[in-house]
């Protein structure tokens, strides 16, 4: 909920607020404690299990959160990926963010700052390689919403160019995804859907997405003219290498088992597309729990 109040989007006002304490505001949000209070620890909500925070780094109190977020545990060497993402960062803001531990740009160009040649806000840390070299930091990640709406084609392509091995592509999927035109909710929220578009019913804003990944990332291969092969990777290794779960942990559980690559010992959650990235068949857990009838497995 740390969220820049004019950059909500279609986030509930009541819920947004400011990290004043840094990590102590966090664990206070999110339910998180320092001790069990004579509570089973194991019913309580820990550190470790959550991935990805995402926050404005120029609240009062952001990069203080950010820094203790991204540190690893003592006990479990866990550490949370911070996002930067709806807010109105500066791009010397975004800088401070990187510089305290944030790796990741939250829906690259919606709810920020737009791009200006004198302003260029966040944006503008995808082309700044030297200048964060310089500073021994290295370019973020970004997440774009490529449905077709979110973002114009040519801004797609213009990001990808810029910083190819930092795409990641999100969804923003709401639960009124494959239900078709007509009035959903989302949370206490009453939501349009028309095609593609979702928005807060009365409203323009929109109110994330109803279109699936295997749409988005056929949309990225389209708009960027890149291969088929370096579409899937912006949906697969990229977000793993984000997450870090794409080499093998120290823990020997299925749980830890890396994710985003095709290798023994790799988790087993599968997608088989045709050359039109159309989905045929999809395994989880290495069972199989779809077969698209309606193509051949070679069409």
């Amino acid at each position: 909920p740390f969220f820049a109040p004019s950059k909500r989007g279609a986030h509930d006002d009541q819920h947004i607020d400011t990290p004043v304490k840094g990590i102590v505001s966090v664990n206070q949000v999110y339910g998180l404690s320092t001790d069990s209070n004579g509570h089973d620890e194991h019913e309580l909500p820990r550190l470790q299990d959550i991935d990805i925070v995402t926050l404005a780094p120029e609240l009062d109190g952001a990069c203080a959160a950010i820094l203790a977020l991204t540190t690893p545990d003592n006990k479990t060497s866990h550490s949370v990926v911070v996002s930067c993402g709806h807010t109105e960062a500066t791009y010397e803001d975004g800088i401070e963010a990187l510089s305290s531990g944030s790796t990741l740009l939250t829906h690259l160009y919606n709810a920020m700052n737009p791009f200006h040649h004198r302003m260029p806000g966040l944006v503008g840390l995808l082309s700044s390689e030297a200048k964060l070299g310089e500073m021994g930091l290295k370019r973020p990640f970004y997440s774009m919403i490529v449905d077709g709406i979110h973002i114009h084609e040519s801004a797609v392509s213009m990001a990808y160019r810029s910083h190819p091995h930092g795409c990641i592509l999100v969804t923003d999927a709401m639960t009124a995804m494959g239900l078709g035109d007509g009035t959903h909710s989302l949370g206490n929220m009453s939501v349009d859907i028309k095609g593609d578009r979702a928005t807060l019913s009365g409203t323009d804003i929109l109110a994330g997405s109803v279109v699936s990944m295997d749409t988005c990332v056929r949309r990225f291969q389209r708009f960027t003219g890149c291969s088929l092969g370096e579409a899937l990777l912006c949906a697969t290794l990229h977000p793993a290498m984000l997450l870090k779960r794409h080499v093998k942990r120290n823990s020997a559980t299925v749980d830890d088992a890396p994710i985003g690559v095709l290798e023994i010992g790799a988790k087993a959650d599968l997608v088989l597309l045709n050359d039109d990235l159309e989905v045929l068949r999809t395994w989880v857990g290495g069972r199989l729990s779809f077969v698209e009838k309606r193509r051949g497995i070679f069409n």
